[in-house]
């Protein structure tokens, strides 16, 4: 009976190169953990509010209005659609800030019930990011009722949407989960990653666009602002609701994606070789 019956190892040690592979094995056979998770998460943003979900839909909407008055009534910015590009890029901003610091902070924040029970840790990294994804794109839908005042038309640029998110989500969960067993450690990351996504509102284009950038800067002015790799998804969530042609250029947008890959690639390697070993600073 001793050799049939075996403890299961709590602390597992993964090969590196082999970590991205099991978190993506552990993405589809635990999904239902994980979507119990997100909808956990869903739950207690909105279990104490009257309007519950309808919150995703409010704030974006009166934060439009908001900007409408700001920016075309009271700034008189010739571009009408300017408050609503920067709509687009708060919803899919506050996408990124949220799903970053709620994966830097996974471990740390279930310290509780990793501490109880055996279960695969990158489960705890993926519930806030998805969550995040979709109260996302439930905000989303507070465009359409300014898309419809401005005389915008949805067109086939659409998927350029669903583009952007996917990229803003990978780029969240890749740089999330590679400090997320250092944040373990000492939550001094966590403060500093609240620092950069504060300061990345203003150097990313959420209150301006690519395109306003392109007339104010120029030659290697434009490489520097376009390393940073929120640029693309910003621009692609832009382009995807107004409709016009992307104007991008194409190693820019292979830097981003690149950049999306690797990092969550890296991120999901660092995470499953040392998550096992930081539990014990929990």
């Amino acid at each position: 009976m001793g050799d049939e019956l075996q403890l299961r190892d709590q602390n597992p040690v993964v090969p590196f190169l082999s970590g991205p592979f099991h978190c993506l094995q552990t993405l589809f056979s635990d999904w239902y953990l994980i979507r119990n998770l997100v909808r956990k998460d869903l739950r207690a943003r909105y279990k104490k509010a009257a309007l519950g979900y309808g919150w995703t839909f409010i704030e974006p909407f009166l934060l439009s209005a908001v900007y409408y008055a700001l920016f075309t009534i009271l700034a008189g910015n010739p571009e009408k659609l300017y408050s609503m590009w920067v709509l687009l890029g708060v919803i899919t901003w506050g996408h990124f800030s949220r799903s970053l610091q709620g994966t830097v902070a996974c471990l740390s924040r279930g310290g509780g019930l990793i501490k109880q029970v055996y279960f695969p840790r990158e489960i705890l990294a993926f519930s806030p990011v998805l969550a995040q994804l979709v109260v996302a794109m439930l905000s989303l839908t507070a465009v359409i009722p300014v898309m419809l005042y401005l005389g915008v038309t949805p067109t086939s640029s659409l998927w350029m949407v669903a583009a952007g998110l996917v990229l803003t989500t990978m780029i969240a969960m890749g740089v999330g989960m590679l400090v997320a067993p250092l944040n373990a450690i000492s939550e001094d990351v966590g403060h500093l990653f609240r620092f950069i996504t504060r300061a990345g509102f203003f150097v990313s284009p959420v209150m301006w666009t690519y395109e306003m950038m392109l007339t104010r800067a120029s030659g290697q002015w434009i490489d520097i602002v376009m390393l940073n790799p929120m640029v693309v998804p910003l621009t692609l969530v832009r382009h995807g609701i107004d409709g016009t042609p992307l104007t991008l250029e194409m190693n820019h947008i292979l830097y981003s994606i690149g950049f999306a890959f690797v990092s969550l690639y890296i991120g999901a390697a660092v995470f499953k070789r040392w998550e096992a070993r930081v539990v014990k600073y929990l």
